[in-house]
């Protein structure tokens, strides 16, 4: 069968969370998420059933999401359409959990498969595609990652040209990867600029292309954060930044890559040497930002134009 060559070569994922650090004034809680394991696939005329194991120390109950890329893993929008069996809401910690599927496409020999589990706790949010842990600081609650939705576009260094430049095309989202590299934003999340992140909105604490129930933070916000952590940085950072004048912490898990930033006429730069996150307060033609650099201890305010293109961090509302 033509399916069986395209299947036998599709590869399974197994798909691991991490865990998830909740920080509060009175207690340091640590949950660990659900392990998936074990993902396997089997053919039957024009039937696949993916196999996988699922279980977590505190939960048994999940929901699961699968998803399927035909592109070797570049993307993972693959529309795979109707499923049954063990995915979704309710699903019970246990073994050999079955998800039966039809395919019916073109020969594809570039297929991969991954399966994903949610404990239910509230600690995570599945959104566009990807699950993002949350973080509680203080009074606020933020997303442990920064933000990777949307359709990555190349940027050319268009200068007055505007190639390569995001726009208002309606529900279509566009991001950056560094050095239009998609590799770079499944791990430091895409680069935005202003308008594209707000969605083209100028209303402080918009959701934008946030989740429901999220917004871009405020410049007052983002202030907020910074008297939390007494103006140090290191509370704030992760292991990737090359910093120059003391270790890191990362004391209330809010994980900051040093995920650099895109200019409009000199490309991607940083990478590893600032965190730039954009806040939803307007000055004219810049915005504030809330950044961290690779050789100050403290955390940084500047209005960068809207043009650049900055990480995301949503904040809950």
């Amino acid at each position: 069968m033509k399916l069986r060559k395209i299947l036998l070569n599709l590869t399974t994922l197994i798909f691991v969370t991490v865990q998830l650090l909740v920080l509060s004034s009175v207690e340091l809680f640590a949950n660990t998420n659900p392990t998936v394991t074990n993902v396997a696939f089997t053919i039957s005329n024009t039937t696949v059933t993916v196999t996988y194991d699922v279980s977590d120390t505190e939960q048994n109950t999940f929901t699961v999401y699968m998803e399927v890329s035909d592109d070797g893993g570049t993307t993972w929008d693959f529309d795979y359409g109707t499923t049954t069996g063990d995915i979704g809401d309710n699903v019970t910690e246990e073994t050999n959990k079955t998800i039966t599927w039809q395919y019916g496409g073109a020969e594809n020999t570039n297929f991969k498969i991954k399966i994903l589990a949610d404990d239910l706790v509230g600690d995570q949010i599945y959104y566009a595609r990807k699950i993002y842990n949350t973080v509680t600081i203080g009074t606020q609650v933020w997303l442990k990652e920064n933000l990777d939705v949307g359709t990555m576009i190349n940027s050319t260094n268009g200068g007055s040209n505007n190639d390569g430049e995001q726009t208002d095309n309606s529900s279509l989202i566009e991001k950056y990867c560094y050095l239009n590299n998609p590799v770079n934003c499944e791990t430091y999340g895409g680069l935005y600029q202003w308008d594209e992140a707000m969605q083209y909105s100028i209303i402080e604490g918009v959701q934008g292309i946030c989740p429901s129930g999220w917004h871009i933070p405020t410049y007052t916000e983002w202030l907020a954060l910074y008297a939390y952590v007494n103006n140090q940085a290191t509370k704030l950072i992760y292991e990737n930044a090359k910093i120059e004048y003391t270790t890191y912490t990362n004391e209330t898990g809010f994980s900051a890559l040093f995920a650099g930033y895109y200019h409009y006429y000199n490309g991607f730069n940083s990478l590893s040497y600032q965190a730039n996150f954009w806040s939803s307060t307007e000055n004219g033609n810049r915005s504030y930002k809330m950044y961290m650099n690779h050789n100050t201890s403290g955390v940084l305010f500047y209005q960068d134009p809207k043009s650049y293109g900055l990480s995301v961090r949503c904040l809950k509302n």
